[in-house]
Formats: structure tokens, C-alpha cells, sequence
């Protein structure tokens, strides 16, 4: 099997051998498990343990919440199945995801008649979706969310394409939740769609999700390429779906699974809610509702969670290696050569300061690759800052970026700033319905025709660095507690 595990709990299994789960027992969920969460990120950030919140105050003992599912190198690297340990610090584990995604050959997911989620069946009246302990997880948020760390399914209505990304989704009351999509995403597409037609849209919402799950519902899955059939190539085998009552599959092992419709006009005040810049951004306006006809859950449910605060936040770290991937690829897809690194940087939210390393090789290579990359995905959708640095550079530095900006770019002649660009209510500077936003491209390499002439950098030669390290190993074991990198 080319996975050692198949679902959540086999997944939390393998974290906690790993030294890197925690159970908390006793927190409320009233803002509480929230605060905690940002409270422990804000010192460990991504050097956080997945934190497991049991016995909830006013829930029984079982029901769960799972937060900072990803938050470290270790589990990001075994959840994609790759080394848990690998040398290079961020770049290196960039690359090695990047080298693992390239490898992947989507298969289809199988359609299966039995599995774990059918275990609790809730349908009609019955449906509570409050009997899961479903927090607040920001002091000013306009209510609870059980959508957060989720997926929602939707397919297209003329072609059937599956597709699976992560909105939020707000209880409105005990069988309905709003779900609001940014324009131009992928499921709002597809709502748009069948809202055209005058017809409900069929929706799934995964609140229990597998972790594998998740990283395409947040990746740059090719237009039309089910994310369903993405997990099933980074696993290596089919995704086990039922056929869901509403036409759309449910994967088999999930922990909690809602099936409802959304209607044409049906809308309720949503928000606010502590969104990913870091603000409560967007206030409170109508979105649509979905009408939950049917709920899924294992015994003793896992709901997953992802609050957003200011950075550093508890769904980060993963957040800027799957967006940098993308970012990467396509940039290299669109013709840009010689591109040495892109890091999409936590304190810009995983989204509006963006970083990419090249080597130049002619006028205006670096000029190519920022204003292309500022709206290419991610960095189209709320951007603001795109950087372009040389190779010598690593991009995921804020001290290398900072010096290279402060010392390789001319304010004058090397920003280069765009307007109308495709933003959101979530966007903190957004004041109208007009989505609407500007970005900065800044050319922070050395002019390409003073490459040759330029100053040289102070720093050690890689010989004399060498040299150094294989002579005085002790010397750095003391003061540094390990032996660097040559």
C-alpha cells in the first residue's frame, strides 16, 4: 500500500508517534479553543503540534475538534508522503514537494456502497448540525463556523466535473449554513452556473476531512481536474466515494459530510468573520444558504478547523508551500526560465507579499516574471506585493529579501504598479462592491547590465565556508548546537 494510512484517525496516529499531537481536554467553544490556538502559534508558529480539543464543555466526550492539522514540516511532508526530514531548510522541502506534485498522474476516484462515514446517518428533521460543537473562533465573529478546514463539492452541470475547494460556511440555524465563494473561484462557477439556469445546486460540504483531502482543495488543480482524482494520484490509488443522494460523491473514510442543495435567491446576513489578511474584513452581507438535507458522521466525530488571525496563524505554514508550488509551476508553464525559487511569505497571509528568485539571462527576464507571476495563481486573487530577486537570493528570507530590496531596487524605476486587479470583500482595503484592487511589482536584481560590474557582496566564499566548517566542527556544534551545511 503505498500509504501507511487511510483516513484522519490513522493519519493522527502516525502525528502522535511523531511527537506532534497534543489533546487538549476541557475548552469551551465560545471563542476559547480559538484563542488558544492563535495563542500558542503566536510562539511556536510553525513548530506547532496538531491540537486536538476533546470533551468540550456542553458536547460529549469524543466529539472533536482538530486544528493546526498541518502547521509543520514534518506532517506537511508525511501527508504528502515524502521524507520526513529533508536537508535544505524551506526551499529544500519546496522543492521535494514540487518534485513529488510533478510525478502525480490524477486517478479517478472509485465508487464504493460502504464506508466509515455511513456509521451515523442523520436525514430530515433530525439534522442538528449544532450537535457537533462547531465554534466561534474569533471574538467578533458574526457566529460559528463549521466550515472552515473543509471542502465543498460541487459539479458542473454540463460537464459533471468534480470539483472540491475550501469556503467557509457559516450556521444560520440547525439545517442551514450560508457559503460564501469568492467570485471567480472555481465551485462559485459552478453555483453561477445552475443559478443561471434557474435551478438549486447540489453541494457537498466536507467538515471532517482527511488531511490528503485537503492540500488539492487548496492547490492549483488544473481547470476541470476533480481534486477527488488529484488525492487519488498523490496517494496512489482511487479515492473510495459513495454516490451521494444529491448526485455528488462523498469520499468514504471522512469524518462529518453535509448534503443539502443551495437555491437561487436564498441568502442570509453572513459575517464577519476573521478572515486570512488578518481582519475582519467584508462585514456582514447576504450569501447563499445551504439547505443541509442530510448529515454523515463517524462515531466520536473529528471536526476540522482553520482559524485565521493575524499571521503567524494555525494554517499557514502549509498555506505558503502549496501556494508556492503553484505559483512556481506556473510561471515555468508560463515560459519563464530559469526561475530558482518562489516563496509566498507568511507574514504577507499566504498571499499579498510574494517572493521569486531568478537567474537573469536577458532585458527585462526579471520585469517578465513579476508581472506575469502578479496575475498568475495565486498571487491574482488579493495580491498586492510581487518581489523578483536574483539566484544569490533565498526567497523565503525576509532578511535577504529586505536586503536585496533595500539595496538592488531603485524606487524610481523599479515598481511597477497595476490597477483593477481581481480582489474581494475580503480584502481589508476593499470599502465597495466594486472588487477591485492594485499591486506592486518590484524589480529588486542587480540591473542586468551591471551584472558584471556590480559591487561585490561581503560575505564568505563558498570554499572558505567549507573549509571553516570541516576544520572547526566543535566550534559550531557549541554555538550553534549542530554542524551547518557546507
Amino acid at each position: 500500500m503505498p500509504f501507511e494510512w487511510q483516513d484522519l484517525r490513522e493519519w493522527l496516529a502516525r502525528v502522535e508517534a511523531l511527537g506532534e499531537l497534543r489533546t487538549i481536554r476541557g475548552v469551551d467553544w465560545d471563542r476559547e479553543m480559538g484563542g488558544v490556538v492563535e495563542i500558542c502559534c503566536r510562539q511556536l508558529a510553525e513548530r506547532l503540534p496538531a491540537l486536538l480539543f476533546d470533551e468540550i464543555p456542553g458536547y460529549r466526550a469524543g466529539y472533536r475538534c482538530l486544528y493546526a492539522m498541518l502547521n509543520s514540516p514534518r506532517r506537511f511532508a508525511l501527508t504528502m508522503g515524502m521524507p520526513l526530514d529533508i536537508p535544505g531548510g524551506t526551499m529544500g522541502y519546496l522543492r521535494a514537494f514540487r518534485e513529488r506534485m510533478k510525478a502525480i498522474t490524477p486517478v479517478p476516484a472509485r465508487v464504493v456502497d460502504h464506508g466509515p462515514i455511513l456509521e451515523n446517518v442523520d436525514e430530515g428533521t433530525v439534522v442538528d448540525l449544532l450537535k457537533f460543537p462547531v465554534p466561534v473562533h474569533h471574538e467578533l465573529d458574526g457566529g460559528r463556523y463549521i466550515g472552515t478546514a473543509d471542502a465543498v463539492v460541487t459539479m458542473d452541470p454540463e460537464s459533471g466535473w468534480v470539483n472540491l475547494g475550501t469556503y467557509r460556511m457559516q450556521v444560520v440555524d440547525r439545517q442551514a449554513a450560508t457559503l460564501y465563494i469568492s467570485p471567480g473561484k472555481h465551485g462559485r462557477l459552478h453555483l453561477d452556473r445552475y443559478f443561471e439556469a434557474g435551478r438549486p445546486c447540489p453541494v457537498v460540504a466536507i467538515v471532517g476531512i482527511d488531511p490528503l483531502l485537503w492540500v488539492p482543495a487548496r492547490y492549483q488543480v488544473p481547470y476541470g481536474v476533480s481534486e477527488y482524482d488529484y488525492a487519488g494520484g498523490i496517494r496512489g490509488e482511487p479515492v473510495a466515494v459513495l454516490q451521494g443522494k444529491t448526485g455528488v460523491p462523498i469520499p468514504a473514510n471522512a469524518e462529518i459530510v453535509l448534503e443539502g442543495e443551495v437555491h437561487p435567491g436564498d441568502t442570509h446576513p453572513e459575517g464577519p468573520f476573521g478572515e486570512w489578511p488578518g481582519y475582519y474584513a467584508g462585514g456582514e452581507r447576504p450569501e447563499p444558504v445551504m439547505r443541509v438535507t442530510r448529515v454523515l458522521y463517524r462515531d466520536d466525530p473529528i471536526l476540522t478547523c482553520a482559524a485565521s488571525n493575524k499571521p503567524p496563524h494555525a494554517h499557514l505554514f502549509e498555506r505558503c508551500f502549496i501556494r508556492s508550488a503553484g505559483l512556481w509551476d506556473g510561471l515555468e508553464r508560463g515560459g519563464v526560465p530559469n526561475v530558482r525559487g518562489v516563496w509566498v511569505h507568511e507574514a504577507g497571509a499566504g498571499r499579498t507579499f510574494i517572493v521569486i528568485s531568478i537567474k537573469q539571462s536577458y532585458y527585462g527576464h526579471s520585469r517578465h516574471a513579476g508581472i506575469l507571476a502578479s496575475q498568475m495563481s495565486p498571487a491574482a486573487y488579493i495580491g498586492r506585493w510581487v518581489i523578483v530577486v536574483d539566484d544569490d537570493i533565498d526567497p523565503s528570507s525576509m532578511y535577504e529579501v529586505l536586503w536585496a530590496m533595500g539595496t538592488r531596487c531603485d524606487p524610481a524605476t523599479d515598481i511597477e504598479i497595476q490597477r483593477k486587479c481581481w480582489s474581494s470583500k475580503i480584502d481589508p482595503l476593499t470599502f465597495t462592491e466594486h472588487y477591485y484592487n492594485s499591486r506592486a511589482v518590484v524589480d529588486a536584481c542587480i540591473p542586468y547590465e551591471h551584472r558584471h560590474d556590480f559591487p561585490k557582496v561581503a560575505v564568505s566564499s563558498r570554499e572558505l565556508r567549507a573549509r571553516l566548517i570541516e576544520r572547526y566542527p566543535a566550534v559550531f556544534r557549541e554555538i550553534l548546537g549542530t554542524i551547518p551545511d557546507p
